[in-house]
């Protein structure tokens, strides 16, 4: 289901029905407490898709459900990285909650309130998680650069191993900074506070960056026009959709 683009921009918490509770977009700030990287394996993780294995990691698979695997993967006892940053990001999702990991089901509880992470809504809850986080969509400019892309093939390969081994240097990919990119050229080209676009989630930053970007682009080029250059290629109106 698509979410309403207002509802993202507003950056309030994103009802969650199928559990009854609401999801929280973290801010910028909050993500920076574990990390760009840790936090985009973390929710890599949580969006865990079989289909995304390697064809001779499918096999014995056919019958079992990602949540099925993904549970048996939280619950095991191997002390993986992977597991500990997706636990992070679930406290970031869902700040006001205790959060245990059961057998089979993410239980999230507050006074005498208790709700679940489970069988029927793993595939609700990682469409809502991928579209907060504009993952797996054009949403915002998201399909031009997808952080998480340069480190889903990593992740998989731990997976596939089974147990979390130290990389070396050689092995990592390249450094993983695009959030507090984009706010050291916001800040400089709109003549903004980093404090304040620290306050951004993901979606907010993705949209002012992407629309900046766009005008940007659209100045230079009526600059470029009205100096009598010829030949120029059009570029997208600035104030166009940018939401499909």
């Amino acid at each position: 289901m698509k979410l309403d683009e207002l509802i993202l921009l507003s950056g309030n918490d994103v009802p969650f029905p199928e559990a009854q509770v609401t999801i929280h977009p973290p801010q910028i700030k909050e993500i920076a407490y574990m990390g760009e990287e840790n936090f985009l394996m973390g929710v890599q993780f949580l969006l865990f898709d079989k289909d995304n294995l390697p064809d001779e990691d499918k096999v014995g698979l056919e019958n079992q459900s990602n949540f099925h695997i993904f549970m048996s993967v939280m619950n095991s006892s191997e002390k993986a990285k992977h597991k500990t940053d997706s636990l992070l990001v679930l406290t970031l999702l869902f700040p006001q909650y205790e959060i245990k990991i059961q057998q089979d089901k993410i239980l999230l509880q507050v006074d005498n309130f208790s709700s679940s992470i489970n069988e029927q809504n793993f595939n609700a809850f990682q469409e809502i998680v991928r579209q907060i986080f504009c993952l797996g969509t054009d949403e915002a400019g998201g399909g031009e650069y997808n952080p998480a892309d340069a480190l889903a093939k990593r992740i998989a390969e731990k997976i596939k191993k089974g147990k979390q081994k130290k990389a070396h240097a050689e092995d990592l990919p390249e450094k993983i900074e695009i959030y507090g990119k984009y706010i050291s050229i916001l800040s400089v080209g709109l003549a903004k506070d980093k404090n304040e676009l620290m306050k951004y989630t993901i979606y907010q930053l993705n949209d002012e960056f992407k629309r900046y970007q766009l005008k940007v682009s659209w100045d230079l080029y009526i600059k470029s026009k009205l100096a009598g250059a010829e030949g120029l290629e059009e570029v997208e109106n600035w104030m166009e959709d940018i939401h499909p």
